[in-house]
């Protein structure tokens, strides 16, 4: 027992400590118990905890062998992949050897080598797992190793709104299992606000590797010796940018509005092309002032929110959602009202005009049941070759919706015009490494209709900075030229300095059979077959349905009439192209 003195000291140290502290305290006492029972001495100095596996005859001291770790992500938006890197990140301060894997390039052979395999992993729709995600589910499901010297957890990502919530995470849960592997953590399922079941998960995983580890070692993390010194959060470093740019690309007589910004930041950005900026929009005044007046409460009131007390003016404009609640969300609105209230997707105003609760509203009970604010995130259009390493370009569509009370603006994107030239926003970069240039020898063709043009923008600036002889081919397309040619001048001069060497266009409105950018592939099918028989890597940006489907079909039957590989099925032809990285998608 401790004294009352050292007792104070000691709940005193935990007051003022973080939960990743703890973590660390854990394992530390664990390996300190561990190694007094087996009669072995061990350096008291506070060092991170990590694995150890055998002793060191020379100096009696234990010699260190890190636990092998593996982290698997699975991701349909980039979710499983942050959450895959910030574990691996935690792994790694522990003294851990971990390699971060994606599943679409998971090699069936690593499978029995694995020592300790965490899967972190999304469901897509109505309990689909992730294109990327597929290659690695048949892995499990026709390999034949028996798996028991593989001690795995695994997480799963998903949405209560489908019936088969967070089922691709159950469905590699349950295969490790059948497949011998020891499960070390119970199967994780998270939520739309995934971090609620994500951070708890993570720590008591770590703290169990922390139980099983048998020592501690005297070599510090080099991750704890080198502070970030940005600003970061969620394991992300957060940018200050000021606006220095932002304009429409439309000409009159559009009928939509695509905006460039140009966001400038005093330190260097890190990212390549291909990569996402992630921003955090605010809910619009008029918007908040409708839910308050609604609620019949003052803007000064204070609540609690995730531990946290808020003004609730503050909080229901920079935290929490307001707009096109899930129907989880309105569910449970619906409980706190007592209102019977069809399945759908409601603004928060909408919601309180159209279904008033008949007794006077917990105004704590209503901000109970809201969730978080979730990123939105940008194909950035800048080159850092080109453009500078202090700044990104965006290439934005403006949203408009209607609504009960009216035309309301795209939540992010409507935030983001809003923006005027001095305006400060914060960002953060979110990688895409599967999104990537090949050498610049390697010919590409990109197919970026609307902003889908973005990251092909960046692709062109860097190839033009960095030299090379791979060809480079766009398709773009809109609705009409005269107004929608997003980025004219530019791709034009990208033609005329030889950076830009073929330019399909597809402007659907301005001919009386609508014409889109894969009738523009039809039409050059042979030189395309070419091209892809040269060895050129496909890149398709923009909207996922019916865009990218209308291209994969349009690619089967572009394929059905090659004269090289025919050995091979079309759709297997295809397949092999997108395994060997050579067809790459970032679609939404």
């Amino acid at each position: 027992m401790l004294s009352d003195e050292k007792r104070n000291r000691f709940l005193q140290l935990l007051k003022e400590s973080t939960k990743d502290e703890w973590v660390w305290m854990s394992g530390y006492l664990s390996a300190l118990t561990q190694a007094s029972i087996g009669g072995s001495s061990v350096d008291v100095s506070l060092t991170p905890p990590v694995s150890i596996s055998s002793s060191d005859s020379s100096n009696g001291n234990l010699k260190a062998a890190p636990l092998q770790c593996s982290v698997v992500y699975g991701t349909e938006t980039g979710n499983s992949k942050k959450l895959g890197t910030e574990l691996v990140k935690k792994l790694k301060e522990l003294g851990v050897q971990v390699k971060l894997k994606s599943t679409d390039t998971y090699k069936a052979k690593d499978l029995k080598e694995e020592e300790y395999l965490f899967v972190i992993v999304s469901t897509h729709g109505d309990g689909e797992p992730p294109q990327a995600a597929k290659p690695f589910l048949q892995i499990l499901s026709e390999t034949k190793e028996n798996l028991s010297k593989v001690k795995f957890a695994v997480l799963g990502l998903g949405d209560t709104s489908y019936p088969l919530f967070c089922q691709t995470g159950v469905d590699v849960d349950s295969m490790l299992e059948k497949l011998g592997a020891e499960r070390i953590h119970s199967l994780g399922k998270c939520d739309v606000d995934f971090d609620q079941v994500a951070k708890p998960w993570m720590t008591e995983l770590i703290s169990k590797l922390n139980t099983i580890s048998k020592t501690a070692t005297t070599q510090v993390s080099k991750q704890t010796q080198s502070p970030v010194s940005k600003p970061s959060a969620g394991g992300k470093i957060v940018y200050e940018g000021t606006v220095v740019t932002n304009l429409v690309l439309n000409d009159v007589g559009a009928t939509k509005s695509t905006r460039h910004i140009e966001i400038k930041s005093t330190v260097p950005i890190e990212y390549l092309p291909g990569d996402s900026a992630g921003f955090l929009a605010y809910n619009r005044d008029e918007e908040v002032d409708r839910v308050l007046g609604l609620l019949q409460t003052d803007k000064e009131t204070r609540v609690s929110y995730k531990g946290e007390t808020w003004m609730l003016y503050d909080l229901l404009r920079k935290k929490v959602s307001i707009r096109f609640l899930p129907d989880r969300v309105i569910q449970k609105y619906a409980t706190l009202s007592k209102k019977e209230i069809p399945s759908g997707k409601l603004d928060l105003d909408v919601l309180l005009t159209l279904y008033p609760s008949d007794t006077k509203l917990e105004v704590q009970s209503l901000v109970d049941i809201l969730e978080p604010i979730v990123p939105r995130y940008y194909s950035i259009a800048s080159s850092p070759s080109a453009h500078g390493e202090d700044e990104v370009h965006l290439t934005v569509a403006e949203v408009e919706i209607e609504t009960f009370t009216g035309i309301k603006s795209g939540f992010c994107s409507g935030f983001l015009a809003s923006l005027k030239e001095g305006d400060t926003v914060p960002f953060f970069i979110q990688r895409n490494n599967s999104f990537r240039l090949p050498s610049p020898d390697t010919d590409i063709i990109m197919i970026g209709p609307g902003t889908g043009i973005a990251p092909f923008r960046s692709f062109l600036f860097e190839r033009e900075q960095s030299g090379g002889n791979g060809r480079n081919w766009l398709f773009f397309g809109e609705r009409n030229f005269v107004s929608d040619f997003y980025y004219q001048t530019e791709l034009l001069e990208l033609m005329d300095t030889g950076v830009l060497h073929k330019l399909n266009t597809a402007f659907s409105r301005d001919t009386k059979q609508k014409v889109y950018v894969q009738d523009r592939m039809g039409e050059n099918a042979q030189e395309l077959l070419k091209w892809i028989e040269n060895g050129a890597i496909i890149y398709v940006c923009g909207s996922k349905d019916p865009m990218s489907k209308d291209v994969d079909r349009k690619l089967i039957e572009i394929l059905s009439e090659r004269t090289f590989d025919t050995d091979k099925e079309t759709s297997e032809y295809l397949k092999e192209l997108e395994e060997s990285g050579r067809y790459i998608k970032d679609v939404y």
